[in-house]
């Protein structure tokens, strides 16, 4: 094991040790953790997972759990532990081809920012599926992926690779599952190809435990007149870091990230994206709600490259965040970068306390505390909440927030 004062990763060996080897896996004991010192990575601890062993395991999960896991869920893939459960998983509608193979990951993204989780990712791929939609196809249901994670100290390296053909309509559902009071961590990339006037839409819900730790890497590609549409909802979990890339490489085409993320006691929740418009005549939009409770921390850093080429672009992006404790933390940082001069770019970021004028107003009127403070921050994550691509999810996600705030 590395001294993990050489800021070295003290569990590559035993990860290494657990998996078939790999050539790409030789170098991983040589792999550093980042600390506050990379920028990318500043406000984000890491060394909680880097001081514990994680292992790949067989974890033994129940039918049952499985089954109430993906309970009413249709066009359902299953993955377990990072490996996909064909036996859960429900036959796709027609249009869409699922493998599951040996294939090498690459990266298509311009920015590639130091990340040791992607590495690890790349060079101990648990499960790699290539989707495949077919061109000219529109599906009226969605899609759901259930990945689901159980165990002492495992992790979960699960690799997909999406892609979407030319006039084709695709909406699916992300639902990251941590159950159990033992440590788990997911460490989950995707990446997405939209050809020429596709559309992808994607909600994304993460649901931890205090134990659980999550890590997901998303990177798309997005062609000419295409729409790609992403939806993330951080609900629970101990550490979570959200990394999306979006390479917009095709005219006319457009990109929508919104987030909403609410951490209590002492959780972690990051959103970091990157947004690159290559091409002239693109739209790009950014929304990212958070509510700090206890003594949680947010980051928000989100970051657009307008190049030279991509003259007539329009990029807007909006972070606002309510500290509901004095000890809460939130860390926002937007970014432009613009080489290009017939754009039209915005950014903003707002934190505040929670309005005590406006829970006086509630109360005085015969609300309770508890439900005055929910309908406050119902109002707030409204914006966020209709903006989802399947609205049976509102209700869900309310209930999950209550919840939170109960």
């Amino acid at each position: 094991m590395m001294n993990q004062k050489d800021n070295k990763t003290p569990w590559a060996d035993s990860l290494i040790a657990s998996y078939a080897a790999k050539p790409e896996s030789e170098n991983l004991g040589e792999l550093r953790f980042p600390t506050r010192k990379d920028e990318y990575w500043k406000y984000t601890r890491t060394n909680q997972i880097a001081k514990n062993s994680w292992s790949f395991q067989d974890a033994e999960i129940s039918s049952d759990q499985v089954e109430n896991a993906i309970d009413g869920i249709k066009n359902c893939v299953v993955f377990i532990n990072g490996k996909f459960d064909a036996p859960h998983s429900i036959e796709l509608p027609k249009g869409i081809s699922v493998a599951n193979t040996d294939a090498a990951v690459e990266s298509f993204a311009a920015e590639k920012p130091f990340n040791p989780f992607r590495i690890l990712n790349e060079a101990l791929p648990q499960t790699c599926l290539d989707i495949a939609i077919e061109n000219n196809t529109v599906l009226d249901e969605a899609i759901n992926f259930v990945f689901i994670y159980h165990g002492k100290d495992s992790v979960a390296n699960p690799f997909n690779r999406v892609k979407i053909g030319a006039n084709s309509s695709v909406k699916w559902i992300e639902r990251h599952i941590h159950i159990g009071e033992h440590a788990t961590f997911g460490n989950v990339c995707t990446q997405i190809r939209l050809g020429e006037n596709a559309y992808c839409g994607m909600d994304i819900l993460q649901s931890g435990t205090g134990s659980s730790n999550h890590h997901e890497e998303i990177e798309v590609s997005v062609e000419k007149g295409a729409r790609y549409v992403q939806n993330s909802f951080t609900l629970s979990g101990n550490w979570t870091r959200n990394n999306t890339q979006v390479s917009i490489v095709g005219e006319n085409a457009e990109a929508n990230l919104n987030g909403f993320y609410i951490p209590a006691q002492k959780e972690l929740v990051d959103n970091h994206t990157i947004i690159d418009h290559q091409v002239a005549h693109c739209n790009s939009n950014e929304l990212y709600r958070g509510v700090m409770l206890d003594q949680s921390t947010g980051v928000f850093n989100g970051k657009v490259f307008v190049r030279q080429d991509a003259q007539k672009t329009n990029a807007f992006q909006s972070n606002g965040n309510i500290l509901m404790s004095d000890n809460a933390t939130m860390n926002s940082k937007p970014e432009l970068e613009i080489y290009a001069d017939d754009v039209k770019c915005s950014h903003g970021s707002t934190t505040g306390q929670f309005d005590d004028e406006a829970m006086f107003y509630l109360m005085a009127r015969g609300i309770s505390k508890s439900t005055a403070q929910k309908m406050l921050v119902g109002a707030f994550a409204a914006d966020v909440l209709e903006l989802l691509v399947h609205e049976e999810l509102h209700e869900e996600i309310e209930n999950a927030i209550h919840k939170k705030l109960g």
